[in-house]
């Protein structure tokens, strides 16, 4: 038989000695029936003429407290907008006064802001103090405030709070009305009004004299009343909900004057009595069974409504019965399965053992099992963990098992996240590279990590439970670790951190940096500290090193006689001028000659041109009167950023020999040219000879051709006497070149670099060639292009060139049969190329080797300085001078010219 079986049979055996007790009692109900219901009869008329009465009464009062209401709530509408204006607070002042005059149920009035905070407040009549939260510069925090505060602003419409204490217990509800301009939420106006004011004000006194009005909760719980007075609620009463302000708050009210009269009364006493006897009498006969079953009942009813899983089974496990929890998690049909149906396969055989232990031999005591595994939920494939909690009970209908059944499957899912979170927590310690150390207020030790141990060489198992003195401090002077633990309790440590030395066990010693946290336990309060570790052995050996290379390298950089620096780059227009750049090095030469940035600021104007690269230009410092050479290079500092690495030799020796050099040259040049005139002495006085010669003779025949007319008394002829004048003033004219190509050939001068044309040059050269050659018998043959350009050079230095190569020429070809000077001119490419070819004998490998070397010459006569000058006058001028031999006999010296020769060597710059 089932416990449901049995439970039926309990209830039907309370019923039938329910009804045999009561059998003997009906006469007696019957007659306290009848009494009764004549005395409710005439009871009754007199309640129905009181409850109208009533009625009628709370309506009105319930009207009255609504309309009060209602009429504040539309004049705080009316005039929100006006009290929120920020300038008239004086007058929202006494608009606000005039109201709390004419509503004293009003305990304040307050201006809130859309944050919450109470901007004014004035106190209604009567009101000494209000709560703190309202007060100016409040911000509202309770409940009941920031409820109706975020109503009203969601809504846009007033609301009224549930009821609260205020600060002399005086139960009050606000009314909140937004503020809007222009659509935008701008806080609320509150008024504060007292539940106990509002009934006193709004009722009438001849309703507070005939009833005690109540105001009470959702709950039916009083929150204020009109009178002090006890009375009983079985009064006559009448309750109605009071909306606003709403929340749940109703009004009731119960009559004073529903006393039942002293007959009446004595009736009902009798009554009863009369029912109290008959109730004694029965209540021992129903004491044993009411127990029994009430008993079962409760039981049933735990059984029934109990949300944990329980079910009874028997010793084979056959389920026997289960509650509406139990078929709700396994499905209806899990009453037809076995119990090692339900359970995971992997748990069956542990649910088996179990049972077969519970069913073996027995002591005659109730026995427990408690066992957990995993079953499947109703109608999924889903596995939940189940503990199950059994108690077994033998009687007549055998061993059975009452089983209670806890799903623990977030339980135990929690459990499995915390042991992976923990798992993976003390992976992510033992895998950190920086040690970590916790200690206790007293300095030990409780925890480290496995990079701590490390890194000073010592076992956890040392480590834990240490104290100071730790093993890894200096054992000869541990003063410095002492000091540095007392600053860490002291909570003194600097949040940069401090090094420290830690002396392995191994006897080597490490540098490491300590940072210091507190360690805060969840209630906030500090249990120790957190020291976090980090090794910088390695990166203080290679700091070192690296100190020790910057400053040989800064030593190296001293001893240098070039001044160094390096600068910021210059960037382009709107840069920092020179004169107020920061070097950002400097080597001590460079600080012991220039003070001041005025003192190197030419030289950095010079290199801010520079292109890449080391390219040299010099510039002279007119402070300190020295020439320097200055280099300028781009690179790499050592934050990264691109610099201008500037170094400046003092070259002022070698350029004083260079000007030196150079003016030797312009007298050596100039000499050769004289010594050129020198060789032409003769050939000179020749072709002047010729010119002179003419002039004479032209002369004297005009002078006796003159005396012989004069003589004869004839006509002087103007024509034949101009012509003879003409060819004197050709030949004067003659004469006068030939004067003015010597002056200007071998005048001293400055180099003077000027546009030129090419056919001008080698026409002028050639002129004063043409003087030897015409008296050796040497022809000029000359190609120019159709149209020659025109060059950026000295043109009397460019004409020595080609009149010493044309000498050369012509005095080459003294044996020659038909000698033929060819000078021709071509462009190639950029540069101009000027050749003189002669038909002489050549010269020689030696010859050629040894050809522009100084003091070298083929001829019986001169210096052998002629083609060395040449080679100087062209390479200053960046061309190039060279001879080659002809295929037909002779010997051709080229010279190139680059076409647009800058006017100045680019290796020299004068600075102002």
């Amino acid at each position: 038989m089932s416990d449901k079986a049995l439970s039926s049979s309990s209830r039907a055996e309370l019923r039938a000695l329910k009804w045999f007790t009561l059998t003997p009692a009906l006469g007696l109900i019957l007659f306290a029936l009848l009494i009764a219901g004549f005395l409710w009869y005439l009871n009754r008329v007199g309640l129905d003429q009181q409850r109208q009465t009533l009625y009628r009464d709370i309506e009105w009062a319930q009207q009255s407290i609504r309309l009060a209401l209602r009429e504040d709530q539309d004049a705080i509408v009316a005039s929100a907008p006006d009290w929120a204006l920020a300038d008239q607070l004086e007058d929202t002042r006494a608009r606000g006064r005039e109201f709390l005059q004419r509503s004293p149920d009003v305990m304040y009035l307050a201006r809130v802001t859309p944050d919450r905070k109470v901007l004014w407040m004035l106190p209604g009549r009567g009101v000494v103090s209000v709560t703190r939260n309202r007060t100016p510069g409040a911000q509202i925090e309770d409940s009941a405030g920031y409820n109706v505060f975020h109503e009203a602003r969601a809504s846009r419409s007033p609301a009224f709070s549930e009821p609260f204490l205020g600060e002399d217990n005086e139960l009050t509800v606000e009314l909140h009305v937004p503020i809007l301009r222009e659509g935008v939420f701008s806080g609320t106006v509150v008024a504060g009004y007292s539940l106990s004011r509002l009934l006193t004000e709004a009722l009438s006194p001849e309703v507070r004299e005939r009833y005690q009005i109540h105001l009470v909760d959702q709950g039916g719980n009083p929150l204020v009343s009109t009178s002090p007075r006890t009375i009983h609620e079985t009064n006559l009463g009448y309750e109605l909900p009071l909306d606003p302000p709403g929340h749940g708050i109703r009004l009731r009210a119960f009559a004073f004057d529903t006393r039942p009269s002293l007959v009446r009364s004595s009736l009902v006493v009798v009554v009863i009595g009369l029912s109290i006897a008959s109730a004694v009498s029965l209540l021992l006969l129903w004491r044993h069974s009411r127990r029994r079953i009430a008993a079962e009942a409760e039981r049933d009813r735990l059984f029934e409504f109990s949300q944990d899983l329980m079910c009874v089974f028997d010793e084979q496990g056959n389920f026997l019965r289960m509650n509406p929890a139990f078929d709700h998690f396994f499905g209806p049909d899990g009453s037809s399965r076995h119990l090692l149906d339900l359970v995971h396969p992997e748990d069956r055989e542990e649910v088996r053992l179990a049972l077969a232990q519970a069913a073996g031999p027995r002591t005659g005591a109730i026995e427990s099992i408690a066992i957990s595994f995993e079953a499947r939920f109703a109608g999924t494939t889903q596995w939940r963990w189940l503990h199950w909690s059994a108690r077994s009970d033998s009687s007549k209908r055998g061993l059975m098992w009452y089983a209670v059944a806890h799903d623990v499957t977030k339980r135990r899912n929690a459990e499995t996240a915390l042991a992976a979170e923990t798992s993976f927590r003390q992976a992510m310690e033992d895998s950190m590279l920086t040690g970590m150390r916790a200690f206790d207020m007293e300095g030990r030790v409780t925890y480290v990590n496995p990079a701590f141990c490390e890194i000073v060489g010592y076992d956890a198992s040392e480590l834990l439970g240490a104290v100071p003195p730790y093993l890894y401090w200096n054992r000869q002077d541990p003063s410095a670790d002492q000091q540095a633990l007392a600053t860490v309790l002291e909570g003194k440590a600097p949040a940069s951190g401090f090094q420290g030395t830690v002396h392995r066990k191994d006897g080597s010693v490490r540098f490491v940096r300590m940072y210091v946290s507190p360690l805060v336990a969840r209630d906030g309060t500090q249990t120790g500290w957190m020291t976090s570790m980090t090794d910088i052995s390695e990166p203080k050996r290679i700091r070192e090193e690296l100190a020790a290379a910057h400053e040989r390298f800064t030593t190296v950089l001293d001893e240098l006689e070039a001044a160094v620096c390096v600068l910021p780059p210059a960037t382009g227009p709107g840069t920092t001028p020179a004169d107020h750049i920061a070097p950002l090095f400097t080597n001590r030469t460079f600080r012991h000659l220039f003070e001041h940035a005025a003192d190197f600021s030419p030289l950095l104007k010079a290199t801010e041109d520079s292109a890449p690269g080391w390219l040299p230009r010099e510039v002279l410092l007119p402070r300190l009167g020295r020439w320097y050479e200055v280099r300028a290079r781009r690179i790499r500092w050592v934050d990264g950023r691109p610099v201008r690495m500037v170094v400046a030799t003092d070259v002022s020796r070698r350029h004083e020999a260079e000007e030196q050099h150079r003016r030797q040259d312009e007298k050596l040049q100039r000499t050769s040219r004289l010594v050129t005139m020198g060789e032409m002495a003769s050939s000179l006085a020749h072709e002047l000879n010729q010119p002179l010669t003419a002039i004479a003779n032209y002369c004297m025949g005009l002078s006796a051709r003159i005396r012989t007319r004069v003589a004869a008394g004839a006509e002087l002829d103007a024509d034949e006497m101009l012509q003879a004048l003409g060819k004197t003033a050709a030949q004067a004219e003659r004469a006068g070149m030939v004067i003015r190509r010597i002056r200007e050939f071998v005048k001293r001068s400055e180099p003077e670099r000027r546009h030129c044309e090419v056919e001008k040059i080698v026409a002028d050269a050639i002129g004063l060639a043409e003087i030897d050659a015409q008296r050796l018998g040497v022809r000029i043959e000359i190609d120019l292009p159709p149209e020659p350009p025109t060059l950026n050079v000295d043109p009397i230095l460019i004409e020595q060139v080609l009149l010493n190569l044309a000498k050369n020429g012509i005095d080459a070809m003294r044996n020659a049969t038909a000698p033929v000077l060819r000078v021709s001119v071509r462009v190639l490419g950029g540069a101009i190329d000027f050749a003189v070819a002669d038909v002489g004998p050549g010269l020689t490998p030696e010859a050629r080797a040894k050809l522009f070397e100084p003091f070298f010459t083929t001829k019986a006569e001169g210096m052998g300085m002629g083609l060395n000058i040449c080679r100087s006058i062209i390479e200053s001028h960046q061309g190039r001078l060279w001879a080659e031999t002809n295929e037909w006999g002779g010997c051709t010296f080229r010279f190139t010219l680059p076409l647009g020769t800058a006017g100045a060597s680019t290796r020299v710059a004068r600075a102002a």
